[in-house]
């Protein structure tokens, strides 16, 4: 970290700083008024965007999220070079479980309060377009991707391990993908998106468990305001819920508690429990992890990426048995009865 940048945050924030430890794309700050995280942004908007968020989730009520330290003249960003700084207190917890159905349960709870809170935001601009979803789009994209990466992988041969196992499933993956795509037309988004643009609602869009802290008191608080933007929040739920049904290897019983954990804050309606289930017929874990490591993006590393693409592989008939078992779904209180269609 660059001296002169301390020296000038130390005289800004009127602070001693004793030591400086990088983490992903911020660095921790030990300091004599506590311990703080830095990031820094290429572009103005982002930061103010950011810290006025944060500001406005606090003030709707929703505390559990990252606060920003202002300098001695209260100013939240700190312009140094060619760069726009935020300091952040730290947060003491680790990072959530996604085994751990106990933490599943936690984050369902967390993001649903986040989700209670992220309304009336006026709407800059459509969010998407004659009505179609910003995640169909992405994820048209994702396979688009993936299929060219199994084409080059076709016409080479496999080169390692993880290039063998995108063969095998590359079928079975790309057919999920394209049904799932081409039966979402009688899916209710429309409705979904519309309903977000005339409330002015905000989705995370990146609910990785990492991103959620559990402190030692058990209090979960949801991190890393960078991604959220004007969207349908069924979106967060649809990610939240593939990646924890992963490593609940696609138990029915995890994804019944934690989205009652959810609605229990949030009300779900029926039609939107129905939803969320039939969009996880879209296999966006393996896409994501694949299409993410071909496309060099920050984060996915080779032996991560193999070993996601090998428990998929090994629980791919429970993750069938989850998606067949709809009819499940509303057996439970609150939710009442419910006939599954296929």
């Amino acid at each position: 970290m660059n001296k002169g940048l301390i020296a000038s945050l130390e005289k800004a924030f009127r602070c001693q700083i004793h030591a400086v430890k990088p983490k992903r794309n911020v660095n921790l700050l030990k300091t004599d008024r506590g311990h703080w995280i830095i990031k820094g942004y290429k572009q103005l908007e982002k930061a103010v965007w950011v810290t006025q968020l944060s500001e406005s989730l606090r003030q709707k009520g929703f505390l559990h999220t990252v606060q920003y330290v202002p300098d001695e003249g209260g100013a939240k960003i700190f312009p140094y070079e060619d760069r726009y700084y935020t300091i952040m207190k730290m947060i003491d917890g680790r990072e959530a479980d996604n085994s751990s159905l106990s933490d599943v349960k936690k984050t369902a709870e967390t993001l649903a309060r986040f989700h209670v809170a992220a309304q009336g935001f006026p709407v800059p601009q459509p969010i998407g377009f004659e009505g179609k979803s910003v995640l169909l789009d992405k994820w048209e994209s994702r396979l688009e991707h993936f299929e060219r990466i199994t084409w080059a992988i076709e016409q080479k041969g496999p080169q390692n391990k993880l290039e063998q196992i995108i063969a095998q499933m590359a079928e079975p993956v790309i057919r999920e993908g394209q049904e799932m795509l081409q039966s979402a037309y009688k899916l209710p988004l429309t409705p979904e998106l519309f309903s977000a643009m005339e409330r002015g609602t905000l989705a995370h869009r990146d609910v990785a468990s990492h991103n959620f802290l559990v402190t030692p008191r058990s209090s979960c608080y949801l991190i890393d305001l960078d991604t959220v933007g004007h969207d349908v929040q069924l979106v967060d739920l649809v990610q939240l819920m593939s990646r924890m049904l992963l490593l609940q290897e696609y138990r029915m019983s995890s994804f019944v508690e934690a989205m009652e954990a959810y609605s229990k804050i949030k009300y779900l309606s029926d039609t939107q429990i129905w939803t969320v289930h039939q969009l996880l017929r879209y296999p966006d874990n393996f896409l994501r992890e694949v299409t993410g490591l071909y496309g060099n993006r920050p984060g996915y590393h080779l032996r991560g990426v193999l070993q996601l693409a090998q428990l998929e592989g090994k629980l791919l008939s429970d993750r069938q048995a989850f998606l067949r078992a709809g009819d499940q779904i509303f057996q439970r209180s609150p939710w009442g009865q419910y006939h599954f269609v296929g």
